[in-house]
């Protein structure tokens, strides 16, 4: 019998040139497949979302994994569904509507801003004219409304696409719920597998600890961005409606939907139904135009205070630990990155980074990888000093 010949082990420089070999065709690999890599970010959302009833059902009931993921994929189908032909209608006039009526204020804007303008606005006794301001009106008028034409431009392409495309769009559906339940099955092995291919107890542990940080903050983005956008919506389609601004359900589900993207979100859906109110022909409380659109627009602003300083701190619980300036900064490389998506994710994407650049930084200089702790959660503090 010949002798066992061992395969000599790679030195320092070829597991260099591997990893970055492995690294350049990864990264061509994603440029390639950008879409596929959509339809996965979007399925492993979905399954990240609704993995927390499937956990509660298992644990409180007699079903398997694959049970619960079954019993909570079949409710959040007939509850979508259920929404769907509920609301489907009524929002998808408004909608036709809010999209008709911003055509129509591209047309017809820069005349009537002209004419408010003109006409006196009464604060008590006094009159006021927007004329008497030293402000080129006219040009901040029609270089808004230039903006909003490309946009609306760029939503009726978008528009057209997708109902010319509409059986691809549901396949593309279909395909992300079927990936997304293939992901909710397997959640509970993922970092099982990664932790177990760690030999080093230490280092499983360093791991595990960064499994369970990161999840927190993913768990806290996710759900917690989900149940303020479904808040926002409500309280915006209910306070514009109780205001009387037409198409207040197309308005607060926008609202819902554009509360994903920091800072330009609810600055987009703030204006879009100023101008709404601008434009409106008549109100229930008998205002001119110009106080009825600055009701609308004070609405906006509380809601977005109410939203900052109370809903945000109660449901994120400033899980993410970043400050709102490299929030934009990271919407706006995420935007060039991956388009709308990587505006949504920006966020958790730089928290996770913050947290694993921190774990490096520690280590590197031979510190504590992980701060103190109280109660689980982590606590500022100064470096400790090394051990």
């Amino acid at each position: 019998m010949p002798p066992e010949i061992n395969s000599p082990n790679w030195d320092g420089s070829t597991k260099i040139l591997v990893m970055a070999l492995m690294f350049v065709l990864l990264g061509i690999a994603i440029w390639f497949f950008q879409n596929l890599i959509y339809t996965l970010v979007m399925a492993g959302m979905t399954a990240y979302l609704l993995n927390l009833p499937i956990i509660q059902i298992e644990q409180r009931t007699v079903l398997t994994r694959s049970g619960s993921v079954g019993v909570v994929y079949l409710i959040f189908f007939l509850v979508t569904l259920i929404l769907m032909i509920a609301a489907g209608v009524n929002v998808y006039q408004q909608g036709i509507e809010l999209f008709t009526f911003v055509q129509q204020m591209i047309q017809d804007g820069p005349a009537r801003f002209q004419q408010f303008m003109s006409e006196p606005i009464y604060i008590g006794p006094w009159p006021f004219r927007l004329q008497e301001l030293n402000i080129d009106l006219k040009q901040v008028a029609d270089q808004t409304f230039s903006i909003v034409q490309v946009v609306v431009g760029q939503s009726a392409q978008f528009v057209g696409t997708a109902a010319i495309n509409a059986l691809g769009w549901l396949g593309s559906t279909l395909i992300i719920l079927v990936l997304s339940i293939y992901f909710a099955m397997d959640l509970p092995r993922f970092g099982h597998i990664l932790t177990e291919s760690i030999h080093e107890p230490g280092y499983r542990h360093d791991v595990e600890r960064l499994l369970a940080e990161s999840g927190r903050i993913w768990n806290a983005y996710l759900r917690g961005q989900t149940t303020l956008a479904i808040i926002v919506a409500i309280i915006v389609a209910t306070g514009l409606t109780i205001l009387g601004v037409n198409n207040s359900l197309a308005l607060g589900l926008l609202a819902g939907i554009l509360d994903f993207i920091p800072f330009l979100g609810p600055a987009i859906i703030i204006g879009l139904s100023t101008l709404v109110a601008l434009f409106q022909d008549s109100n229930w409380m008998g205002l001119s135009p110009m106080w009825f659109a600055l009701v609308v627009f004070v609405f906006g602003l509380i809601v977005q205070q109410i939203e900052g300083n109370w809903l945000n701190p109660r449901i994120m619980g400033g899980a993410l630990g970043l400050h709102p300036l490299l929030i934009m900064v990271g919407a706006i490389m995420g935007s060039t990155v991956a388009g709308i998506l990587g505006v949504i994710l920006a966020a958790p994407v730089m928290a996770t980074g913050k947290l694993l650049g921190t774990y490096v930084w520690r280590k590197m200089f031979d510190l504590k990888p992980f701060p103190i702790t109280r109660d689980g959660l982590p606590v500022p503090n100064k470096p400790e000093p090394p051990t």
